[in-house]
């Protein structure tokens, strides 16, 4: 089973050499290629990658930036799912139907 992969770099001679090189590795598919840590939280949300190769040192939102931004998006997505569960059995043990 191949691993879908994101390249992210600010410097494009970086990207190209890197997935050049991954060309050895029929298990590594490339789906994607950004240039800065928007563009990879964009690609990351878009194709949801098993694998990202990301620079950690570019200009605005450099690598941790984007690990931020990620990390921040599931908590908050998990508390956002949490506090439903929480509300749907607290309505099911008091007995009220929304219906």
């Amino acid at each position: 089973m191949a691993l879908n992969t994101i390249i992210v770099d600010d410097e494009k001679p970086a990207r190209e050499e890197l997935a050049y090189l991954l060309k050895a590795f029929p298990d590594i598919n490339v789906i994607g290629q950004g240039k800065n840590g928007v563009e990879a939280v964009a690609l990351i949300k878009e194709h949801a990658p098993d694998l990202v190769f990301l620079d950690v040192q570019m200009p605005g939102l450099d690598g941790f930036g984007v690990l931020k931004k990620l990390v921040e998006r599931k908590v908050r997505k998990r508390l956002r799912e949490r506090g439903r569960c929480w509300i749907h059995r607290r309505r099911r043990r008091s007995g009220w139907n929304s219906s």
